[in-house]
């Protein structure tokens, strides 16, 4: 099961990650997070993913690290996936300074 993977450039110093696999044409496993580039580095800002065996978001602060999870037991793992990209393109500016503060 090969993984495939991309980035969407949002600006010259935020983009989205995307990794995913599929089997059969269904969405088995992802991880999308955003990222933001300071003094030359790479930071995830936030992310949703499906490890720990289900779909949700984590939210990191710069200081605290993980601050919360939220669960999407119910929804199918493509669905999560897509909705993370569109989540992430519209409200990036929304997470970045909530990683700020934190």
């Amino acid at each position: 099961m090969p993984s495939k993977d991309f980035r969407i450039w949002i600006d010259d110093t935020t983009y989205i990650v995307v990794d995913f696999v599929m089997v059969r044409g269904r969405v088995v496993s992802f991880v999308v997070r955003l990222m933001r580039i300071e003094n030359e580095k790479e930071i995830n800002v936030a992310r949703y993913d499906t490890a720990h065996g289900a779909p949700h978001r984590d939210l990191l602060g710069k200081r605290s690290g993980l601050i919360c999870k939220e669960w999407f037991f119910s929804m199918a793992l493509g669905k999560v996936m897509q909705d993370a990209i569109a989540d992430f393109r519209v409200n990036y500016e929304k997470y970045i300074q909530g990683y700020e503060k934190n």
